[in-house]
């Protein structure tokens, strides 16, 4: 018993540390607007105005940046758990190599910023601005990506299984060889994207929108695959695609398919059918 009340005393002792920040590098940040390798975790830093700020390997763990401005600012290698990033400012921020698991980054703008090798797992990003962000790399497994911005956005590598993308746009995206394993796509634009060998097995593709989009040697075993849009599409060396699958998604003269398969028409202009599956009163 004894042993087990020392045990859960430690255990809050170091959690209360790692949340502690140092008072005196929260002034330094709010006087200088940069604050290098410092512990700020935990600090209330809501809605402050810090544009190209050096807080490369800062810890901002669990801290409340709410509403913060910190565009163009070098963040790489920050620790962001947990931390409340909802509706911040983060527009061409290198976060190289950040940990930022289990962040609240809603409706947050992410414009041009860089998240290679980013660890963003159990995030929420729904409603987030990531128009040309880079993600290569990435770990979004399990993120909530509702109605997110990522056209044009760079997802080389990404790893996306389990993530909830409902209703978002990755029109333009490079997402070659990115993971989308289980992932909840239900709705999700991705005209013109080049997704060449990426892996969507398993994955939810309901009203999905692949017009125009580069499917070559993409992955689609076990994929439900209920009114998904192929029009323009190129599907060529395509693996795991049944024909019963099939069945219900549709295409057009121009699309590609592997030996074998067949899909129906689209019986509307595959732009009409954005517009019914993913407008902005659907």
């Amino acid at each position: 018993m004894r042993l087990f009340v020392l045990t859960g005393v430690m255990a809050m002792a170091l959690a209360l540390q790692a949340q502690a920040f140092e008072a005196d590098h929260v002034e330094r940040l709010k006087s200088t607007g940069s604050c290098e390798n410092c512990d700020l975790g935990g600090a209330s830093l809501m809605g402050l105005s810090l544009s190209g700020a050096k807080l490369n390997r800062t810890n901002l763990r669990e801290s409340d940046l709410k509403n913060i401005d910190v565009t163009g600012s070098d963040m790489s290698s920050a620790d962001l758990r947990r931390c409340n990033l909802e509706k911040g400012t983060l527009d061409g921020v290198n976060l190289e190599n950040a940990r930022i698991a289990g962040a609240d980054l809603e409706k947050a703008s992410l414009r041009n910023a860089n998240l290679h090798r980013a660890d963003l797992r159990d995030s929420d990003l729904g409603k987030t601005d990531l128009r040309g962000a880079n993600l290569e790399d990435a770990d979004l497994r399990n993120v909530l990506m509702k109605r997110a911005d990522l056209r044009g956005a760079r997802l080389l590598h990404a790893q996306l299984g389990l993530a909830r993308l409902e209703r978002s746009d990755l029109s333009e995206a490079d997402a070659r060889r990115a993971d989308f394993t289980n992932a909840d796509m239900d709705r999700v634009r991705l005209l013109g994207a080049d997704l060449r060998d990426a892996d969507f097995s398993d994955a939810r593709l309901e009203r999905t929108n692949f017009t125009g989009a580069n499917l070559k040697g993409a992955v689609f075993t076990g994929a439900l695959l209920r009114r998904t849009i192929f029009s323009d599409a190129d599907l060529t060396g395509a693996r795991g695609l049944k024909q019963d699958r099939l069945r219900e998604a549709c295409g057009n003269a121009q699309t590609r398919l592997p030996a074998g398969l067949t899909l129906k028409e689209c019986e509307m202009d595959p732009e009409a059918m954005i517009d019914t599956a993913v407008g902005p009163n659907s």
